[in-house]
C-alpha cells in the first residue's frame, strides 16, 4: 500500500475530539476540503468538516432512518437503531463524483465528519486504500458536552447521549477490528494527556510525519472539560450504563492510544456517607423522572462536599423506566432513597428535609449540579453567625443558554417584586421549621414564597460571591411552564395575599426598587440596541470584506487556471518539438546537414591557418 497516495478519513462519535485530530491532520498537509463547516460557540477553533461530505452523509442517514422513530435522524440514530443500509446505494453516483473530484486535486486529501462512522462500509470501497484515524472519548464527557450544545432534542432526552455513544462506537470498533492495517484508534482523553505518542503513531502507522510542536499546539488549545480519573461520576455512569462501560473497555483494549489508565469504576457508596449520622449537612435531592440527570447531581455532591454528610434522594412518584432503573442501582448501592406518591417539588423537598437529621440543609434539584468551593465557606458562616439563616451564591447556566449569572446581594425590597435566589442555597433546618416548610399548594415559585417567609421572620441572608451550582436550562422546565401570563398572575396574587403585611409596609420601597430595576432594564435595552447596531455594521463590513476576498480569490483562480492552461500548452508544444527533433536526427537529410556543417568548420579552420601564415 502506498501511504503517500492514500486519502485520510477522520471519524468518531460527535463531541469526541474528531475536530482536534482533524486540525492536526490538516496541519500535516492533508487537504481536508475547501468548504468547511463554520466555527461556533460550541467549537470556536473550527470543526474541520467538509460540507460536501457532511451534506451527503446527512442525506444518506436521514433516508436510511424511519421518520417516526424518535431519536436524532441528522446523526443517523433513532429509538429502534434501525439503519436501512440498502438506501445508501441510491447515493453511489454523487459519492463517486465527490471522491473523483477530490482525488483529482493536487496533493494528499481527506475529510472529517462524525456521520462517516456509520457509513464506513459504504465509503471504503470507493476510496481505494484509505487510511483512517478513529477517535473515541469517555461517554460521560460526551454526554456532558451534548448537554452544553443546547440542542432541544438532547435537553429533553438526556438518555440519548449514552445510547448514541454506544451506537457509534460499536460501528467504529467493529470496522477497526477488520481493518487494523490501515486504521488508527485513539482515545481523545489519552491524546490530550500524551500528545507525544500521536506523533509516533502517525509516522509508524500512517506515514504522516508530525512535529511535536504542531500536535502540542493543537492540544494546548483544545477546550476539553476533563474529569479527574477517580471522579465519582465515572463509577456512577459505569454502574447505570454497564453496556457503555463494557464497550469502553473494548475500545481501550483495541486502541493504539488507549485511555484505560485514565478511568476507574470503583465502589459507588461515597466515603463521606460513612459518618453521615454525625454530620451537620444534609443534601436533599427531589427527583421526578430525571434519572439520567440524577447521577450527575449525586456525583456533584460527592465531588463538592468536603466532609461527611447525609444524602437523601426523594423519589416523587417517578414512572419513567430509565429513572426507576437509576434509582434501583443507587438503592442497591446503599444510597438513601425515599419513595412517595407524586406530590410536587415542594412536598418532595419537605419530605427529604423532614427525614434529615443534620441541622443544615442544601436542597438540590435533580437536574442541577453543585459546584466545589461553596459548601465549606457557607457552613462556616452558619456556624459563626447565628442570625444568618440562608447562605446563597452565584450560578452557572448551561443548556438552552450558557454563562455566569452574578446574583446580587440580599435586599428584601428587591426580593419582593421578583425572586432572584434559587432554591439551591444552604439553610438552617430551623428556618424551614419556622416557615412551616415549602408551600405544597403552589405549582411553582415555592422557593420564592419560602424566602419571603424566612425574611418576614427576621432571618438574614448572606451572599457568597462565586458559582455555587450549575443550573440546567431546559425547554420543558418549570420556569418555562410559567411563561403563561395567567399562571403568573395567579401566583403573584397568591404570594402577595399570603404576605400582605410585608408588601403593604414596604410598598414605597418596593416601588422605588421596581423603578430602579425598570431604569436598569431601560439602560440594558439601550446598550443592547447599541451593540446590536454595532453587530449589524460589523456584519455588513465583514460581508463586504468576504465578497472582496471572494472576488480576489476568484480572480486568482482564473489566473491560476490560465497559467495552468498555458503551461499545459507549452508542455504539449515542447513534446511535439522533441518528437520532431528525434525524427529529424534519424533522417538522411539531417546526417547530410551535419556532414556539411563539419566540412564548413574544417574549411574555416584551414582558411584561418593560411591567413596566419
Amino acid at each position: 500500500m502506498k501511504l503517500e497516495k492514500s486519502p485520510v478519513v477522520v471519524a468518531g462519535m460527535h463531541r469526541s475530539g474528531t475536530s482536534l485530530v482533524a486540525s492536526i491532520v490538516s496541519a500535516l498537509g492533508i487537504a481536508m476540503g475547501d468548504q468547511l463547516l463554520a466555527f461556533d460557540r460550541n467549537n470556536p477553533r473550527g470543526y474541520w468538516e467538509d460540507l460536501d461530505f457532511l451534506e451527503l452523509d446527512r442525506r444518506m442517514l436521514v433516508e436510511a432512518t424511519l421518520p417516526d422513530d424518535g431519536g436524532h435522524r441528522d446523526w443517523g440514530w433513532t429509538e429502534s437503531e434501525r439503519l436501512d443500509r440498502d438506501r445508501f446505494q441510491e447515493f453511489l453516483e454523487p459519492a463517486q463524483a465527490l471522491v473523483a473530484g477530490r482525488a483529482g486535486s493536487e496533493g494528499r486529501w481527506g475529510w472529517k465528519d462524525p456521520r462517516t462512522t456509520l457509513l464506513l462500509d459504504f465509503w471504503d470501497p470507493l476510496l481505494g486504500e484509505p487510511l483512517y484515524v478513529f477517535v473515541y472519548r469517555f461517554p460521560w464527557e460526551v454526554a456532558d458536552s451534548m448537554q452544553r450544545l443546547g440542542a432541544d432534542v438532547f435537553l429533553r432526552h438526556p438518555d440519548y447521549a449514552y445510547r448514541i455513544w454506544s451506537f457509534y462506537n460499536r460501528h467504529l470498533l467493529d470496522f477497526h477490528r477488520l481493518h487494523r492495517d490501515r486504521s488508527l484508534l485513539l482515545s481523545a482523553d489519552a491524546l490530550v494527556r500524551h500528545p507525544e505518542r500521536l506523533c509516533e503513531l502517525l509516522a509508524e502507522r500512517l506515514g504522516l510525519e508530525a512535529s511535536a510542536a504542531v500536535v502540542q499546539e493543537a492540544v494546548d488549545g483544545e477546550l476539553f472539560q476533563r474529569l479527574a480519573d477517580d471522579d465519582p461520576l465515572v463509577s456512577l455512569a459505569a454502574a447505570t450504563h454497564p453496556e457503555s462501560a463494557a464497550l469502553l473497555t473494548g475500545l481501550d483494549a483495541a486502541a493504539d492510544l488507549s485511555g484505560s489508565d485514565l478511568w476507574h469504576a470503583g465502589s459507588l457508596a461515597p466515603a463521606q456517607l460513612a459518618g453521615a449520622a454525625a454530620s451537620r449537612l444534609a443534601v436533599v435531592i427531589p427527583c421526578f423522572n430525571h434519572g439520567e440527570f440524577l447521577i450527575e447531581a449525586v456525583a456533584s455532591v460527592q465531588r463538592s462536599v468536603p466532609e461527611p454528610y447525609e444524602l437523601i434522594v426523594v423519589n416523587d412518584g417517578s414512572r419513567e423506566p430509565r429513572t426507576l432503573e437509576v434509582l434501583d442501582v443507587l438503592r442497591r448501592a446503599g444510597y438513601r432513597i425515599v419513595d412517595q406518591d407524586n406530590s410536587g417539588l415542594g412536598a418532595a423537598r419537605n419530605r427529604g428535609i423532614e427525614e434529615a437529621r443534620a441541622p443544615y440543609i442544601l436542597p438540590l434539584d435533580a437536574d442541577n449540579r453543585l459546584r466545589p468551593g461553596f459548601i465549606a465557606p457557607a457552613l462556616q458562616i452558619l456556624d459563626e453567625r447565628s442570625e444568618v439563616g440562608v447562605v446563597y451564591g452565584d450560578r452557572h447556566d448551561f443548556g438552552l443558554r450558557n454563562g455566569f449569572i452574578d446574583v446580587p446581594p440580599f435586599e428584601l425590597d428587591t426580593l419582593l417584586p421578583f425572586n432572584y435566589i434559587d432554591a439551591c442555597a444552604l439553610l438552617r433546618k430551623e428556618v424551614w421549621s419556622a416557615c412551616g416548610g415549602y408551600d405544597c399548594t403552589m405549582q411553582a415559585w415555592e422557593d420564592w414564597d419560602f424566602w419571603i417567609g424566612a425574611a418576614e421572620r427576621g432571618w438574614q441572608f448572606q451572599h457568597l460571591p462565586g458559582e455555587a451550582f450549575d443550573y440546567r436550562v431546559r425547554p420543558d422546565s418549570m420556569l418555562s411552564a410559567m411563561a403563561e401570563e395567567a399562571k403568573r398572575r395567579r401566583l403573584y396574587t397568591y404570594i402577595i395575599s399570603k404576605h400582605r403585611d410585608v408588601y403593604w409596609q414596604r410598598l414605597p420601597e418596593i416601588l422605588l426598587a421596581a423603578q430602579r430595576s425598570a431604569g436598569d432594564l431601560s439602560r440594558l435595552a439601550r446598550e443592547h440596541e447599541r451593540l446590536f447596531r454595532e453587530h449589524e455594521e460589523t456584519q455588513v463590513r465583514a460581508g463586504v470584506m468576504i465578497q472582496n476576498l471572494a472576488a480576489q480569490l476568484a480572480s486568482k483562480d482564473l489566473e491560476i487556471k490560465a497559467l495552468r492552461t498555458e503551461r499545459e500548452s507549452l508542455v504539449c508544444q515542447l513534446a511535439a518539438w522533441s518528437e520532431r527533433v528525434v525524427f529529424m536526427e534519424d533522417t538522411r537529410a539531417w546526417r547530410l546537414r551535419q556532414w556539411i556543417v563539419d566540412l564548413r568548420r574544417a574549411l574555416w579552420r584551414r582558411s584561418a591557418a593560411a591567413d596566419k601564415d
